[in-house]
């Protein structure tokens, strides 16, 4: 591996060939006209040239990282996206229940970065935090793949439950250690390389969420194994596999990493801060008030020194401030939760395309690519002019209050899904009566009071009721036929009672009861029902006329018999019967398109002295109408809020900290993430709402009131000029008439400010936290 890798480096350090000359002239041209800083224009082909060659500066290391990087991001998302429909489609969760595991999930994810920094700065260090945290991870994918395959069913949530835990464990105890441990890779004097990478890490990251939110679902909902119509197995067996790549990859550039020795002041500073705190506080109860003591904190004085108490007291202002924002996690991180199962009840056509309600999320990453230099060179110049959002905590009201939009037009679209969606309630049920009777003119139907109503031969009729029991009763009347039939109603159930005539000419009742559950937006349940009175038939739907490869097959139906329902992908198709009597096999185009979100029942009967059967398609609920485009406002509104939120709150958590507290603030900030997630499972569990429209609502209410503490809060907060202990005594929110930068993100980064406008949203989405000066 060596001697390839010397190879590669002689090959780029070689000059180009003599056709590229004129491109290696002019990117000389930039580059000298850059220096001088005068603009000039050049071809995109000696551009490419250009950046090909600043590629060629990263230390060897960082391709690797950047790679293990985008498998993991590919692993962790992909997973992710299925997940909540993995838990209510096949593990059977309520979506309540799915919800709650789904955030509980993601909640230990961010909790267990605090420990995975512990062990890497004071035990493992960084590379051996990750390889071993890795094979972890990678045997929790593996898990949570196996327990979607079938024959485990009896153990597969206990598989999956172990799989996710496992899962949590790896990718919480690698997110701090990736990042910092490529910062490593660089030398003091390499600071424009360290920007250049951290912008290479945050694509990387973003490629793979990305790539993996719209791969996995197709894989889901396309591919069909283990005798089910969708696949869960392979969903997770992808990411599982990028999973194992990703450490191949890893390993795979151990003998060019820079790999620094942990020290144990990391995981002394972890424990020292609460015990400073608490110190404070004991002594403060026992003494009582000490006049020349002004901050509480200031007790815990002698016993640690003057220093550390002050950074302590800086950390404890920041803690303060982050208090109300893990309600905006609570919001952000339901597109994979609530708004995938909104999506599930709307109708994802696009023309011949019809998008899975669980590939919507891969809107976000895009969006995140997108927004960041719109905000940072149309939005915030502009509000600039208007000495508004200058500063992160004014950035960070406005996320808030983005959030609580997107929420109330997630209500607002609830609303819509709810009015036309058919679905029956708990205390529902539908019946549908057909008439098979092949005699003249009609028969009247009458059931428990109901208004009598006439059917011909072949007619259904469809009734919603809220009458639900074992005991009623079907009077069928006319042309000589005088019979009663008893059926049952339950809950959310569909009743299809069928009256026809057996060989013998005696009429007889068939009654088929299954459970009333609309499938998602991109597919259709079909079920059939065999009303001819002789002989066994295969049903098959299929995309092409000659039935080779079947998309829905059922097989073995006797007469009166009724197929399971299945759920087949939306479209038009061909229909083929085979029977073991005449006419053997028949072959004709389903009538109608099977739209998705309905619920279908094809009848196959026959007339009398009839060769051929007749197909009938009963729509037994109406298939999704609200477009899932709906949605998209919705995704328009939290990434721009989480762009003014998220990444704005991850600058001010690092600039206002001080130097020893960096990576505890780090860490305190991903625990907003978890808290905002346990808020979500508190209210999933207690099922506080019956609508989930008002639960929308709710959020959107709790986000905006916490919006305004926050400003009250924030007009108040002074920043902090870590270097020299300086307060900004700008009022936050107030309108400031002074054209003035960041002071805090200036000291933190050395850099001019034109230099932090053009780096301050490097930093990654999630993972990347920026390295603090002793990574540097």
């Amino acid at each position: 591996m060596a001697e390839n890798v010397k190879e590669t480096e002689a090959l780029l350090s070689s000059d180009t060939s003599s056709e590229d000359g004129d491109s290696a002239t002019e990117s000389e041209k930039l580059r000298s006209t850059e220096e001088a800083g005068k603009p000039q224009k050049i071809s995109g082909k000696a551009w490419g040239v250009l950046q090909f060659r600043k590629l060629r500066e990263f230390p060897f290391a960082v391709f690797f990282i950047v790679g293990n990087e985008f498998c993991e991001r590919f692993s962790y998302y992909g997973m992710r996206a299925v997940l909540v429909l993995f838990l209510h489609n096949q593990l059977d969760f309520s979506e309540n229940s799915a919800t709650a595991l789904y955030h509980a999930f993601i909640m230990l994810c961010y909790l267990l970065p605090l420990f995975g920094a512990i062990i890497s700065d004071s035990c493992l260090g960084k590379y051996w935090t990750i390889l071993s945290l890795s094979i972890v991870y990678a045997i929790g994918n593996i898990l949570v793949s196996v327990s979607a395959i079938p024959i485990v069913r009896g153990v597969d949530i206990t598989l999956a439950m172990l799989g996710l835990i496992i899962i949590a464990i790896g990718t919480g105890g690698i997110k701090p250690c990736v990042s910092a441990l490529g910062g490593d890779q660089f030398k003091d004097n390499q600071q424009d390389l360290l920007r250049r990478f951290f912008s290479l890490f945050y694509f990387s990251i973003n490629a793979g969420s990305v790539i993996s939110t719209l791969l996995t679902p197709v894989l889901r909902s396309q591919v069909h194994c283990f005798g089910t119509d969708y696949c869960f197995a392979l969903a997770f067996f992808v990411p599982a596999v990028l999973m194992i790549i990703s450490l191949v990859i890893f390993v795979a550039g151990t003998p060019y990493y820079v790999i620094k020795k942990p020290t144990k002041d990391a995981a002394l500073l972890f424990l020292n801060v609460p015990y400073c705190i608490g110190t404070a506080i004991f002594r403060r109860i026992k003494h009582g008030k000490i006049p020349d003591k002004k901050k509480f904190i200031e007790y815990a004085s002698p016993k640690f020194s003057d220093s550390f108490i002050n950074d302590v007291w800086l950390f404890l202002r920041i803690l303060v401030m982050l208090l109300p924002l893990p309600i905006f996690w609570a919001l952000f991180d339901q597109q994979g939760s609530r708004w995938t199962l909104q999506a599930v009840r709307m109708n994802g056509r696009l023309g011949k395309v019809t998008i899975q309600p669980d590939q919507v999320q891969a809107l976000n990453p895009i969006l995140i690519l997108v927004f960041i230099p719109i905000f940072e060179t149309i939005v915030y110049p502009i509000f600039g002019k208007c000495h508004l959002l200058k500063k992160p905590l004014q950035r960070m009201v406005a996320g808030m209050v983005l959030g609580g939009l997107a929420f109330l037009v997630a209500g607002l679209v609830q609303l819509k899904v709810q009015s036309a969606d058919d679905s029956l309630g708990g205390m529902e049920a539908k019946v549908i009566f057909t008439n098979g009777v092949q005699d003249p003119g009609q028969l009247m139907f009458q059931y428990e009071g109901e208004a009598p109503f006439n059917l011909s031969y072949g007619e259904s009729k469809i009734f919603r009721t809220e009458k639900l029991g074992v005991n009623f009763n079907l009077t069928v009347s006319g042309n000589g036929v005088s019979e009663e039939f008893p059926f049952e109603l339950h809950g959310r159930n569909i009743s299809h009672v069928v009256v026809t005539r057996d060989e013998d000419g005696s009429v007889v009742f068939g009654e088929d009861l299954y459970y009333g559950y609309s499938p998602e937006g991109g597919e259709a349940s079909v079920r059939v029902i065999n009303v001819v009175n002789r002989g066994v038939l295969n049903f098959s739907l299929c995309s092409h006329q000659d039935c080779s490869k079947p998309k829905f097959k059922t097989s073995e139906l006797e007469f009166l018999d009724a197929s399971i329902p299945e759920n087949v992908t939306v479209g038009s198709y061909y229909y083929q019967i085979e029977a073991d009597s005449d006419p053997g096999r028949q072959n004709g185009t389903l009538a109608g398109e099977l739209r998705g979100g309905a619920i279908y029942t094809i009848l196959i009967m026959q007339d009398e002295g009839s060769e051929n059967y007749t197909v009938t398609r009963i729509e037994v609920n109406p298939p999704n109408s609200v477009s899932l485009f709906l949605q998209v406002p919705m995704y328009v509104l939290i990434t721009a809020g989480e762009v003014m939120f998220s990444i704005t709150g991850l600058e001010f958590a690092y600039s206002q900290a001080p130097v020893s507290m960096k990576a505890l603030c780090q860490a305190v900030w991903l625990w907003t993430v978890a808290f905002g997630n346990l808020i979500v499972i508190i209210i999933a569990e207690s099922s506080l709402f019956a609508n989930q429209a008002v639960e929308f609502f709710f959020f959107a209410v709790c986000i905006i009131t916490l919006a305004i503490i926050f400003a009250i809060m924030s007009y108040f907060y002074k920043y902090v000029d870590i270097s020299n202990g300086k307060v900004d005594q700008s009022n936050n929110l107030a309108v400031d008439r002074q054209d003035h930068t960041e002071t805090s993100a200036l000291v933190v980064s050395g850099n001019s400010p034109e230099e932090e406008k053009r780096t301050k949203y490097t930093s990654e989405k999630e993972d990347g936290v920026p390295p603090s000066e002793s990574e540097l």
